[in-house]
């Protein structure tokens, strides 16, 4: 008989020789042990629940790819690339009867609680181009511009909000009104209603609710890498969660609203209603689409506008800044005047934008499951999760000038001419992805981000409360990114949008 002593040596002996067996089993006989990475990245999971958790994926990828190369294992089965022939690879339209990069596990973990499939989580080819083909014609630009009107509403009452806020307070947190406004505008869009938070100057508890729930995504997603955890995580959110079941419910009782809404208005569900109606699709369809909508047009455009004015208004870009506010002020004379295609020919107002959205980036690359073949001419073995890690490339010196650097002029064709920016490759970023799954909301997003900029710096003269903090260093991301206060002092240039008519007397301030 074992005594009581070689009983406990026995019992902790054999699980850390399991551990041991599985890290040898990882680093030197993995089909992926050739690949480069951090030790405990190769591994286990250990590193990547520590950079996950923390928040800090995007700068922990783009250390270990300054260190590692174009392709770094990150965890036991999972690769990062950060190259721009890695884009098409990964992300683009199958070639030669090739098998397309199904979206991993991820995305049910996103549409968890849900009895349906979205467009943005469904993995599925054949559903998801289902699910395209009934809400692309809401998304083009004919589309747009019929709805034009009330994007510019909810805009101008974000403006005009801007000016109340800051007398009040001195400064406004504009990572907070950007919430707000990117919000309101969507429910309007998807639901016919307003979150009214710019009229309540408050964030609605849903925005909260929906980042409680992407940290609780975060969680899962590393817990299913785990096999004793892993058809566990794949429920632990719907079953367990209350904040997911709380968004749920929310999406759910919106969604009873729009259908029982007679308005003859058009928004981006209309021809999903009408599905509805007829039974083409449920109405639990409906509601996964919405909250897809939902979070992927209000969180990503908030985070995208908050990263890009805080670049904008950075010490180091106070000429970008400048060369922004002669623009903008000497094309409009009137605020009224500021439309959606009157700013497409704005060159350094769409260069602000197309470069604030490679420096602040998506941070959160969007994971695909290799269905074995070479991906930028790597081979890589079959059933492997892959994925483009957009913060590397965007920040990558092979493929722009000054990387870390704000500048608006690598954009502009005229700039690129026998300049330092001739042999940048803009395409290396893609902040609304490529190929069949690329961003469906592209042209929305740009239209609210172009039209909220320009009037902003139309009518005030903006810049950071802080500017010796570095907010861009503070921000932590869960999927999306969560951001601190973005504080910036507001002077109004312009005077009321009800009674502002020219603006040729603040043409001296430029």
């Amino acid at each position: 008989m074992f005594s009581s002593g070689w009983l406990v040596y026995l019992g902790c002996g054999l699980p850390l020789l399991w551990i041991l067996v599985i890290v040898v089993q990882n680093v030197f006989f993995h089909p992926l042990s050739s690949f480069p990475g951090p030790l405990l990245a190769r591994a286990s999971l250990l590193w990547r629940f520590w950079s996950t958790l923390g928040g800090t994926f995007h700068k922990d990828l783009y250390k270990i790819h300054d260190r590692y190369g174009p392709v770094v294992r990150i965890s036991p089965n999972e690769l990062s690339f950060a190259s721009l022939g890695s884009w098409k690879d990964i992300y683009g339209f199958p070639t030669h009867g090739q098998d397309p990069m199904i979206k991993s596990n991820f995305y049910k973990l996103l549409r968890s609680g849900f009895d349906s499939g979205c467009i943005g989580c469904e993995q599925n080819p054949d559903e998801h181009r289902r699910m395209k083909s009934s809400l692309s014609a809401a998304f083009s630009t004919k589309a747009l511009l019929e709805q034009e009107y009330i994007v510019n509403r909810v805009i101008d009452s974000f403006v005009d909000k801007i000016g109340s806020e800051v007398k009040a307070k001195g400064h406004v947190d504009m990572a907070k009104w950007f919430e707000m406004m990117a919000f309101d505008l969507m429910g309007e869009m998807t639901f016919g209603e307003s979150f009214q938070c710019i009229e309540n100057g408050e964030r609605h508890s849903w925005i909260k609710l929906i980042l409680d729930h992407l940290f609780f995504v975060t969680v899962a997603d590393n817990l299913r890498r785990l096999a004793i955890f892993n058809t566990f995580a794949m429920y632990l959110a719907p079953l367990v969660n209350i904040v997911q079941k709380e968004h749920i419910q929310f999406t759910r009782e919106k969604v009873r609203r729009r259908l029982e809404s007679k308005s003859p208005r058009k928004d981006f569900v209309t021809n999903l209603v009408s599905k509805v109606d007829s039974g083409e699709i449920s109405i639990e369809e409906l509601s996964a689409h919405s909250s897809t909508l939902i979070i992927a047009g209000g969180e990503t455009v908030a985070s995208s506008m908050s990263g890009l004015l805080f670049c904008l208004l950075s010490p180091s870009s106070a000429k970008s800044y400048s060369i922004l506010r002669q623009e903008v002020r000497s094309r409009f004379s009137k605020y009224s005047d500021i439309d959606f295609m009157s700013i497409q020919k704005l060159p350094y107002l769409q260069a602000v934008i197309k470069e604030g959205l490679r420096t602040f980036s998506n941070g959160h690359p969007l994971p695909r499951v290799c269905p074995g073949r070479r991906i930028d001419g790597v081979w890589v073995p079959a059933g492997t999760e892959v994925y483009t890690s957009p913060w590397p490339v965007n920040h990558n010196p092979e493929y722009f000038t000054r990387p870390l650097e704000f500048l608006p002029e690598r954009w502009l064709d005229s700039s690129r001419e026998n300049s330092e920016f001739t042999a940048d490759i803009l395409n290396a970023s893609q902040p609304f992805q490529l190929g069949p799954r690329g961003c469906l909301g592209r042209n929305f997003a740009m239209m609210e981000i172009s039209l909220s900029l320009a009037k902003l710096v139309w009518k005030y003269d903006l810049e950071l409360a802080n500017p010796n903090d570095d907010w861009a260093d503070h921000v932590k991301i869960h999927v999306l990114w969560w951001k601190p206060e973005l504080a910036i002092r507001v002077t109004d240039v312009a005077g009321s949008l009800d009674t502002i008519e020219d603006v040729n007397g603040v043409q001296g301030l430029i």
